[in-house]
């Protein structure tokens, strides 16, 4: 009797499974393997404050159509994720049987972030979810950097100094920066970025601009090596470098005569001999001297020598300066410019000569006088008494 009781129950349980069996053929395909997710690419590499974009179908292989809320989940509250559709933000799908729709999902990588692995899960409902994985490859920063080209120079107290510098904004929003420079009292500094003089510059996230700085230093500076602190600033972040000029020397020279007298004279056609100084004031030696003047009209300025292949700091080099007035000169004050021109440096000086009627002119004249007062005195005796 237990047997058939058996047997009847094993024979129920049987019929059981084989019509959960049919009924679960007979069950609408809507879950598993009709709507699903899809990307190519399910793990991507970025550098701290770059932008990565992935392109995800939505695909129903299903009879009917698949409606679907989707949302995201970024690994932290500072991680800027965007999910869109033909660019435009989208928080719902609805995707018809046996076809697919796309969206894609952005992310921004922080800036403060440490170097690793990050993943950020797409929701999409009955599509199911999708882990999309991030690796940081190096830790990042929340700064502003400024670098230079080339930070050392080297010239003379009359050269400039032009420095190429980049300041790069590695914050995630725009940032406006003061530029300032500490150069030594004298000198001149100034900024300079597409061409304009500025004072402050205003740079994107995650992006770099270029700038100029020009030194002028002061004519006093002294043969040494300067160092000029440079700021880029504003209330929240800031960058600094420092710039180098080296001062190899000064430029400087003079020229006069020798008893340091800019006057003489001389009279009309005639000649004078001037002993002229040119003199290396400065710290720099000057090379290849030319004498060079500037005359009234038929003068005649001859220099011996006409020209100084090199003279040393502190040293004087004398030049005879010959002077010859024109025979048509009138008697007054006239001008010679000297010039003394350096490779470097030039000089000038202006000299006043006066020009002085010939003593041989004065006495013509009185005898031309005398002779007129005799013929008169004779003209006088003869036809006087008549």
């Amino acid at each position: 009797m237990l047997k058939i009781r058996s047997k009847k129950l094993a024979s129920l349980m049987m019929t059981l499974l084989a019509a959960i069996g049919l009924i679960a053929l007979s069950a609408p395909a809507a879950a598993a393997g009709t709507a699903k997710l899809y990307t190519p690419y399910v793990s991507l590499s970025a550098a701290p404050g770059e932008s990565i974009s992935y392109d995800i179908d939505l695909i129903n292989d299903g009879d009917g159509i698949e409606t679907a809320a989707l949302s995201y989940t970024a690994p932290g509250k500072e991680w800027k994720t965007d999910l869109t559709a033909g660019g435009h933000p989208i928080s719902e799908v609805a995707v018809k049987p046996k076809e697919s729709q796309s969206v894609n999902l952005s992310v921004l990588v922080p800036f403060e972030v440490a170097k690793g692995s990050y993943t950020v899960q797409l929701n999409a409902g009955t599509f199911g979810s999708l882990s999309l994985k991030i690796n940081v490859t190096e830790q990042g920063t929340y700064k502003t950097e400024l670098s230079a080209e080339q930070p050392n120079m080297e010239g003379h107290s009359d050269s400039t100094f032009t420095y190429n510098l980049t300041l790069a904004n590695r914050t995630a929003s725009k940032q406006q920066y003061a530029l300032t420079a500490e150069p030594p009292a004298g000198w001149d500094a100034r900024f300079s970025a597409d061409g304009k003089n500025v004072t402050a510059v205003d740079v994107e996230p995650n992006a770099t601009t270029s700038i100029t700085l020009t030194l002028t230093p002061s004519e006093k500076a002294a043969a040494d090596t300067y160092k000029i602190p440079v700021h880029a600033s504003n209330s929240s972040t800031s960058a600094d470098v420092t710039m180098e000029a080296v001062i190899t020397g000064t430029y400087g020279i003079d020229l006069s005569t020798s008893n340091q007298v800019l006057s003489t004279n001389l009279t009309a056609g005639g000649k004078r001999t001037l002993e002229l100084a040119v003199k290396n004031t400065g710290t720099a030696e000057l090379t290849n001297v030319s004498l060079t003047n500037t005359a009234p009209t038929d003068w005649e300025v001859t220099f011996e020598p006409k020209s100084i292949s090199s003279i040393k700091a502190g040293e004087s080099v004398p030049v005879t300066a010959t002077i010859k007035s024109s025979g048509k000169s009138l008697s007054g004050d006239y001008v010679v410019g000297l010039t003394a021109q350096a490779a470097e440096k030039s000089a000038d000086a202006a000299l006043r000569v006066t020009v002085k009627t010939s003593v041989l002119w004065g006495w013509i004249g009185v005898l031309i006088i005398v002779a007129v007062l005799g013929g008169v005195y004779w003209l006088f005796r003869k036809y006087g008494r008549r």
